[in-house]
């Protein structure tokens, strides 16, 4: 279906008083107006909706609220959001954040763009009063425009960071997507989902300027990134497993793309797009061997093997994985 021309702005709230008045501010503040503002609200009991209601009456951007009867959780209360957006791109907002007031204007840049499939930028990591802590880069070091299959495949730009074409979420129903390789149990996040998609089909923008205060407090879901790392020797083979189901999924995904997808992403290459996953999961498998051997002997003569025939190179750009080396290495020599 056609969209309109701009950004719609997808807010996802779940009881958000403490901090949703200012990131509101923020958005009907834009030197640039978003085309509108969804707000998704996952059954909130707290006065959420109340404060959003008081900015609708301020503000002369058009609010569209809905308020899910049962809780969703986060993945699928952005998913659904977004499927009502009106707009050509879509962008992802969390509720405690804080929005630069050009976030919409630098986007809208690109947005005419029928390559760009998404858009990506730094942000700043501020604390729960707004006092900065660090600058959150995300591996953006520069602006720049990054070809289709450019990236990891299970790399993800966090939501808030994305403006994404509004197509993209036709191209596969939301309810049919696999299980997350982060989250074993749960779909895929909204932000993994999306970043998968895009760089399949299109270009993404890249924009070092951190265009939101992405704010870190008590009760975020996730931090800045920086996950706790596990400091035990891993031991047991099938490690990898969420790994490989996902990326098997996404190459099925590929796959199955309708022909037409061509039309509205003209950079779409199924063959080349289906060969990049081929390669990540025979990386992931070839690894995964090291582990189900049966000594030390045949897994260190394994990972010789790898190093030697250049497995442990990214698919997409081809450097070194020195740390998916020193891993495997460290489990080959203290296991018995």
């Amino acid at each position: 279906m056609p969209y309109e021309h701009g950004i719609s702005v997808v807010i996802a709230t779940h009881n958000g008083s403490a901090f949703v008045r200012e990131q509101l501010h923020s958005l009907v503040t834009q030197t640039v107006p978003p085309l509108e503002i969804i707000v998704s609200d996952d059954n909130s009991i707290d006065n959420t909706l109340q404060i959003v209601q008081e900015f609708t009456s301020l503000s002369n951007i058009p609010f569209r609220i809905f308020r899910n009867s049962t809780a969703l959780g986060f993945r699928d209360n952005f998913l659904r959001g977004a499927l009502r957006a009106r707009g050509h791109f879509v962008a992802f907002c969390d509720q405690d954040d804080i929005w630069d007031s050009t976030k919409i204007a630098m986007c809208t840049r690109y947005i005419d763009d029928r390559a760009v499939s998404m858009i990506a930028h730094t942000a700043l990591c501020v604390d729960a009063s707004n006092r900065p802590l660090r600058f959150f880069s995300q591996g953006i070091s520069r602006d720049g425009v990054k070809p289709p299959l450019s990236y990891d495949p299970w790399l993800t730009f966090f939501g808030f960071s994305i403006v994404f074409r509004r197509d993209l979420l036709d191209l596969w129903d939301i309810e049919d997507r696999f299980t997350d390789f982060i989250v074993p149990g749960e779909k895929i996040a909204h932000d993994r989902w999306v970043t998968f998609l895009a760089q399949i089909v299109g270009q993404v923008v890249e924009v070092d300027v951190p265009l939101v205060r992405y704010r870190q407090h008590g009760n975020n879901l996730f931090g800045d990134g920086k996950r706790a790392r596990d400091p035990r020797p891993r031991t047991m083979a099938g490690g990898s497993d969420p790994y490989r189901e996902a990326t098997a999924a996404m190459i099925g995904i590929v796959m199955r793309l309708p022909d037409a997808t061509t039309r509205t992403f003209p950079l779409f290459d199924r063959a080349r797009a289906v060969g990049f996953l081929q390669r990540a999961l025979h990386q992931l498998e070839a690894r995964e061997n090291i582990y189900r051997s049966a000594s030390r002997l045949d897994a260190l003569r394994r990972l010789a093997e790898l190093v030697t025939s250049g497995t442990y190179c990214a698919v997409h750009d081809g450097t070194i994985r020195w740390r998916s080396i020193a891993k495997d290495l460290k489990f080959t020599l203290v296991r018995r």
